[in-house]
C-alpha cells in the first residue's frame, strides 16, 4: 500500500481506511508513505519517503525507470491493454533515480526500494491524496501515477487500485444550452470540454479585468471562495467589484460578509438527497433522507434552484415538483427509486477486471493511454513530465533572501476546510492554528515554542502560533489551514499565489509558496 499525498487519520474517512491499513499490515502487507512531514502512519510505514515537496511527479517517472528498465512490469496486461508503452520505455530514460534524488530529496537507493516493492508485492495499491492536487503540474503527476498502477498490473484487480461500479444515469446537466460563440472566460479548453467547468480563478481574473467580458454577478452555495481561493486577497477584491453577491450558506462565513442577499441554507437533515461513495471503494449507492423539516426560511439547495429556474422561464427544462421526482428521473435507467432506495442503501457488487468485457469505456481505444494523443492533439506533453514547481528556492533563487523557506499546509485535524471551529469540543481538541517549524529554523530566529508568530510571503502576511517539531524538516514551515473564518489573521491563502497554473485544468499552487517567519 501507497499512501501518496494522503493522511487518512486527518480525514472523514479516516476510521475505515485506518483500520484497513493495519488490517492488511497484521496480514504481511507492507506500508509506504510518500509525505515530507512526518505523518502517524509516516512513522509506523515500512518505507517512508520523506520527499520535496512539488516533486512528485518526478518520483513517480523514477520509479518508472526503475520498473520498466528491470522488466518488473506487467508484460501481459501492458501488450494488451495500454498504449504507448514504447515510448515511455525512451521517455523514462531521462529520470534514473540518482538524476531525481538530487530533485526529490529522496536517496537513489530508497526511490529504487519503492519502485520494486511496489512492483514486486502482489497486489499493491497507491492511495493518492489531496497533497498531490494544488501543484500547477497536477495533471501529469496524476498520469504517471496512473500509469504505475496501469503497467504493473495493479488495476482494477482485488486488493489493487479499484475502478468502482457506478449506476447509469440521466444527464440533467443541461450543457448544451450553453450559448453558442460566447468567448470563455478560460484558457483551459481541455478542461471544459470534459467537465463542464470553468476553473475558478479564471472566473476571480475576468472579475478584476472585464476580460473577454464583466462578470456582474455570482451565487456561492455551500462553498468559502473568500478564504479557499489561492491569493484570498485578491478574490475578495473580485467579490468586492460585483454588482451583484448573492450566498447561500449555514454560516456568516467570510464570503457571506460581502453578500448582497444572503439565503438560508437547509441542513443535511432537512433535506433529502442521493449520495455515493465510490471514493471510498465502497460501491454504495443510498439516499439521504430528511428528517425534519427545514426551519425558519431555510430552503434545500434543490428547492433554491428549482425555483430559480422556473422564475426565469426554464419550467420545461425543470419539470420536477420535489427532489424525490428528479432523482427518480435521473437514475431511471439503473432501474433503482427513489422507493426502493427507502428500504436502505444498494451496495453495488464489486467486480474486479471489468476492462476485460468492453475495455476501459471512457477511453476511444478501449486501452490505458500511456501516450496521449489527446493531449498531444491539444499541445500538451503526450508524456508525464517534470516541472519545477513554480516558487521554490530554485526555481525563484531572487527571493531567497527575503523568503528563505518553502510553506507548505500542515495536515487537517478535526476540522473540515473552514467549517467547524465554532464548535467547542473540536476546538478543545485543536485551538489555535498553527506553523510547525524545525528546531534549527526556530532557534535561527528565537522562536520559541508557542510564541506568536507573523508568516510572510510575496502576496501577504498572517499570524499563528509557533509549535517547534522535529516532524517537519528544516528548511520547510507547515502552516495549518481552513482558519480564516474563526480567525480572520490565520488564513494560510493570504500567502498562497494563483498567478502560475496547471495548463490543463488551471489549477493553483496552493500548497507550496516561499516565505519567512518571525517571532512578534
Amino acid at each position: 500500500m501507497i499512501l501518496w499525498g494522503y493522511n487518512p487519520s486527518g480525514t472523514t474517512e479516516s476510521g475505515l481506511m485506518i483500520r484497513q491499513i493495519f488490517d492488511a499490515k497484521e496480514k504481511g502487507a507492507k506500508l509506504i508513505v510518500i509525505d515530507p512531514l512526518l505523518t502517524p502512519l509516516a512513522a509506523k510505514a515500512d518505507i517512508w519517503g520523506q520527499i520535496r515537496p512539488g516533486t512528485d511527479c518526478a518520483l513517480a517517472l523514477a520509479m518508472l525507470n526503475v520498473i520498466v528498465n528491470e522488466e518488473l512490469y506487467d508484460r501481459d496486461f501492458v501488450n494488451k491493454w495500454t498504449y504507448g508503452f514504447e515510448k515511455l520505455e525512451e521517455h523514462i530514460q531521462e529520470f534514473p533515480p540518482e538524476k531525481m534524488e538530487k530533485i526529490t530529496w529522496i536517496k537513489a537507493e530508497v526511490i529504487r526500494e519503492i519502485a520494486r516493492t511496489y512492483a514486486t508485492y502482489k497486489p499493491a495499491c497507491i492511495y493518492d491524496g489531496n497533497g498531490l492536487d494544488q501543484y500547477p503540474n497536477c495533471v501529469q503527476t496524476a498520469r504517471a501515477i496512473c500509469i504505475l498502477r496501469a503497467i504493473t498490473g495493479n488495476l482494477d484487480v482485488p486488493g489493487g487500485d479499484l475502478i468502482p461500479d457506478t449506476i447509469p444515469t440521466v444527464d440533467i446537466t443541461l450543457k448544451g444550452m450553453l450559448p453558442k460563440g460566447v468567448k470563455p472566460v478560460d484558457d483551459f479548453p481541455l478542461f471544459r470540454e470534459f467537465t463542464g467547468q470553468v476553473p475558478a480563478p479564471s472566473v476571480i481574473d475576468a472579475i478584476l479585468t472585464g476580460k473577454p467580458y464583466p462578470i456582474k454577478a455570482m451565487i456561492v452555495q455551500g462553498g468559502n471562495p473568500a478564504l479557499t481561493l489561492a491569493n484570498s486577497t485578491k478574490v475578495r477584491e473580485a467579490l468586492r467589484k460585483l454588482e451583484f453577491l448573492v450566498v447561500m450558506d449555514l454560516f456568516f462565513t467570510r464570503t457571506a460578509e460581502l453578500a448582497d442577499i444572503i439565503l438560508p441554507a437547509a441542513t443535511s437533515f432537512e433535506k433529502t438527497g442521493l449520495t455515493a461513495y465510490p471514493s471510498l471503494r465502497t460501491n454504495f449507492i443510498m439516499l439521504q433522507q430528511k428528517v425534519i423539516e427545514p426551519l425558519g426560511e431555510s430552503w434545500p439547495d434543490w428547492k433554491f434552484w428549482f425555483e430559480l429556474a422556473k422564475k426565469m422561464g426554464y419550467r420545461q427544462e425543470f419539470p420536477w415538483k420535489d427532489v424525490e421526482e428528479a432523482i427518480d428521473e435521473l437514475i431511471s435507467p439503473s432501474g433503482l427509486t427513489v422507493a426502493k432506495l427507502k428500504e436502505g442503501p444498494i451496495l453495488l457488487p464489486r467486480r474486479y477486471k471489468k476492462f476485460e468485457e468492453k475495455g476501459f469505456p471512457s477511453i476511444p481505444s478501449g486501452k490505458v493511454q500511456i501516450y496521449s494523443e489527446i493531449l498531444k492533439d491539444h499541445g500538451f506533453e503526450p508524456l508525464p513530465t517534470y516541472i519545477e514547481p513554480p516558487e521554490t528556492p530554485t526555481s525563484r533563487p531572487e527571493l531567497l533572501g527575503k523568503y528563505p523557506l518553502m510553506g507548505v499546509c500542515w495536515p487537517r485535524s478535526v476540522y473540515v476546510h473552514t467549517q467547524h471551529r465554532n464548535v467547542p469540543w473540536l476546538r478543545s481538541l485543536d485551538p489555535d492554528p498553527l506553523v510547525r517549524i524545525n528546531p534549527k529554523d526556530a532557534n535561527e530566529r528565537n522562536i520559541e515554542d508557542g510564541c506568536a508568530v507573523i508568516i510572510t510571503s510575496p502576496r501577504g502576511s498572517i499570524k499563528v502560533k509557533a509549535k517547534v517539531t522535529q516532524k517537519v524538516p528544516l528548511g520547510i514551515v507547515a502552516i495549518s489551514w481552513g482558519w480564516g473564518q474563526t480567525i480572520i489573521e490565520a488564513n494560510i491563502n493570504d500567502l498562497t499565489d494563483d498567478t502560475v497554473r496547471d495548463p490543463i485544468t488551471g489549477t493553483t499552487p496552493n500548497r507550496l509558496f516561499l516565505c519567512e517567519v518571525q517571532k512578534i
